[in-house]
């Protein structure tokens, strides 16, 4: 049975198989996303210009060897040598760009034998001097590497220059016989003489008696056929049947020609022609440049914008004054916020900002973050979305296409008209059990999925081979980066997602939130000033307005302020001013009067530790500039990240990051103490990042109210927990007396 392996690709891809096997190993190509990587990997690498060829690091590295790589190829390399080697390869490109160039060019040349000519034979065995070598050797029986004979030493060439001009053939002078010599003059001068009386044929000549002669034979029935009365009687009668076989035949060919192209396009996509490759994440690269692509046309709200450059900082995109939005400048709607972008090719991009007192969405969405780019040719948009969640509508009858990158995917959609709406979102949170590590270490996982909403697209992801046709509304793929897998086309769940652009809250707490956003859009009149707008509401301590008796929807007008000021202000810390941003958001949560917006300040960084590898080291940095003792802030990071999780490999390790949570709710730290309960909340309840569980200001407000929760998911997780802690009490008590 032929197994999936490196020197089986390559044999594949350089189509050097039996049929039958071919067949075989490329159904088990099409079952494995693995296999596929490897495929569109090696056709990537050896097409890379400079690459260069592989220099021993030392004894042990076997890929540089050129007599090792050859006894790979042959297949004569012990178990443990082979899997070595391909282990080398599939680590280091360079290394597999040489296994696979070296695979190719033994294909050339054993499949397709090229004749050299006697003399360059000759001066060849001449560079050695005897006895080492001797020109005048006579070629022995059976045939060499490369199935090339080569020509005997008694027949050479009289005329060495012209053998390239023989293609392969022998000389005249070289036929075996007189018979085989006159045999091919024969066939030249048969070859010659057909195309001599193929020209004389085709000219034109004024000879009538041709055509009369042709009339006669195709209508013997006429008696007396003349030349004046022939011509006339068979011309109108022959004329109009040209005209009645050609007319119906476009009409039966063109009928079923679209379909016989769209029909098979979704089954050819899985898996491509081992020959030929497909385009490369360079191909399909953002185009660069820094010239207008739209403009903002949503009033009172909060979007900004910054250039790619490292010192760059926040500004307003306003709306009433310069509100064009440039090619590659990072934009953001802040969190609650939601803004049209129109692109000039007319494509509409609703950018969806959030925040958990507006929907709890699962995973927790908050800012809206993309990138738009000159779109290349057939494109009417080209855009990377890096955070949160955006919708797409055509904005024209004719549709649009438009090319999305998230991370190193990508996906063209085709909006078929105006009616057609597509909603993308992608969030990125650790999975809870992650190894801790403060730089490097195991990646936060990116989970992006679209729905189709409203009328019907195509897509397809090129650098996938994945095309689907024709999909409807609530149809949605899914992908990523754990499985690194993109789904089919499936149903989307309508109540798990809570896509509406404007979502329905209760209206005495949509009113709070609503005026709490409203104002902050007001008072950000300096286009510059968003982080003065921040640090006053941060500071701010509205406690001492809360009278007995106030309703919830008063409180959350009270309270959401300084929430929303966090959630924001974790939006925009990126970039050059990162670490001094995130010195505000660490001072709330040492103030232990202050839970809400102490609580808010876990949910912000719980959501922004996940969206950048290098977060980690800079919270722990900050945090040790704080005053925090290293230790401390190592845990809080480890808290923001997810400490455990029932879903865990290691189940003992489960157990045990569970017992260690339930220590830290005694621990001297108000702020680890609630990161714990956070994580207690997820590894019971089955939310996913930390930052599902705090209280925001709407269970403040119902609690506050003695009300009985203002959200049911909330309310639904919180009796979820409760039923398991119940259950598990015992058995955590049991082993905490152990322990001690």
């Amino acid at each position: 049975m032929i197994r999936l392996t490196l020197r089986t690709l390559l044999a594949y891809i350089d189509d050097t198989l039996e049929p039958d096997e071919a067949r075989v190993l490329g159904k088990k190509v099409a079952e494995s996303e693995e296999a596929q990587k490897v495929i569109e990997r090696i056709k990537h690498v050896t097409r890379r210009r400079g690459l260069g060829a592989p220099v021993a690091a030392g004894n042990d590295d076997e890929g540089a060897n050129p007599n090792v790589v050859s006894e790979y190829l042959s297949d004569n390399l012990s178990p443990e040598q082979v899997g070595e080697l391909e282990e080398r390869c599939l680590d280091s490109d360079l290394h597999l760009a040489e296994v696979a160039a070296c695979h190719q060019i033994l294909t050339v040349i054993l499949t397709d034998p090229v004749r050299v000519p006697p003399t360059a034979n000759q001066r060849m065995y001449k560079l050695v001097a005897a006895p080492a070598s001797d020109p005048n050797r006579k070629p022995g029986k059976t045939t060499p590497v490369g199935g090339v004979v080569p020509t005997a030493a008694d027949l050479p060439d009289a005329d060495d220059p012209d053998a390239a001009l023989l293609l392969g053939m022998k000389r005249f002078s070289e036929s075996e016989s007189w018979a085989g010599r006159i045999g091919l003059v024969t066939a030249v001068g048969v070859v010659f003489t057909t195309l001599a009386l193929a020209v004389y044929f085709s000219l034109p000549t004024n000879q009538p008696q041709s055509p009369e002669t042709s009339a006669v034979a195709l209508a013997p029935v006429s008696p007396l056929p003349t030349p004046v009365t022939t011509p006339k009687v068979v011309t109108p009668e022959k004329a109009p049947e040209p005209k009645k076989v050609e007319t119906p035949e476009p009409k039966k060919v063109e009928a079923p020609e679209p379909k016989k192209v769209v029909t098979p396009e979704p089954k050819k996509v899985e898996m491509p022609d081992p020959k030929v490759g497909g385009p490369t994440p360079e191909d399909l690269a953002p185009l660069p440049g820094n010239g207008e692509v739209g403009k903002i046309e949503s009033t009172n709200v909060i979007v900004l914008t910054r250039s790619a450059e490292a010192t760059a900082k926040w500004g307003r995109v306003d709306p009433a004054g310069r509100n064009t939005v440039r090619a590659n400048d990072h934009v953001v709607a802040l969190p609650g916020f939601k803004a049209d972008v129109k692109l000039l090719s007319g494509l509409v991009v609703h950018l969806w900002g959030n925040v958990p007192e507006q929907v709890l969405a699962k995973p927790p969405l908050m800012e809206a973050r993309v990138r738009f780019h000159p779109a290349a040719g057939g494109f009417d948009a080209d855009l990377s979305l890096d955070a949160g969640r955006i919708y797409l509508t055509a904005g024209k009858p004719a549709g649009a296409k438009v090319r999305l990158h998230i991370g190193a995917e990508v996906w063209d959609i085709q909006l078929r008209d105006e009616k057609s709406e597509v909603m993308v979102q992608l969030s990125t949170a650790f999975v809870p059990g992650t190894p801790y590590a403060k730089t490097g270490g195991e990646k936060a996982k990116a989970e992006a999925r679209l729905v189709v909403l409203r009328g019907i697209i195509d897509f397809q992801a090129p650098l996938r081979f994945k095309k689907f046709d024709g999909m409807n509304a609530w149809t949605e793929v899914a992908w990523d980066s754990k499985t690194a897998q993109l789904s089919d086309p499936h149903p989307a769940p309508k109540e798990d997602l809570q896509a509406s652009k404007i979502p329905s809250i209760e209206a005495e707490f949509g009113k709070a939130v609503q005026k709490t956003l409203s104002d902050a859009q007001k008072n950000l009149t300096n286009p510059e000033g968003i982080r003065v707008l921040l640090k006053e509401r941060l500071v701010m301590d509205p406690t001492d307005r809360l009278r007995p008796g106030m309703s919830a929807a008063e409180i959350v007008m009270i309270l959401f302020p300084t929430q929303w000021a966090a959630y924001a202000q974790a939006a925009i810390m990126d970039g050059a001013e990162a670490g001094e941003l995130l010195k505000d958001v660490l001072d709330l949560l040492r103030n232990e009067s202050r839970g809400y917006v102490r609580q808010a300040a876990i949910v912000a960084l719980s959501n922004w530790i996940a969206r950048s590898p290098d977060n980690t080291e800079i919270l722990v940095k900050g945090m040790v500039e704080k005053g925090w003792l290293p230790e401390v802030a190592d845990l809080f990071a480890q808290l923001m990240r997810g400490y455990a999780s029932p879903d865990m490999k290691d189940k003992t390790a489960a157990v045990a990051g569970l017992d260690r949570l339930v220590e830290l709710l005694d621990d001297q730290h108000l702020a680890v103490r609630e990161a714990a309960l956070g994580n207690l909340l997820a590894f019971y309840a089955g939310a996913e990042t930390a930052s599902n569980r705090i209280l925001t200001s709407t269970d403040m407000a119902s609690r506050e109210s003695n009300r009985a929760g203002a959200d049911p998911a909330r309310l639904k997780a919180w009796e979820a927990f409760l039923r398991a802690w119940k259950d598990n009490a015992d058995a955590i008590k049991k082993r905490m007396s152990e322990k001690k």
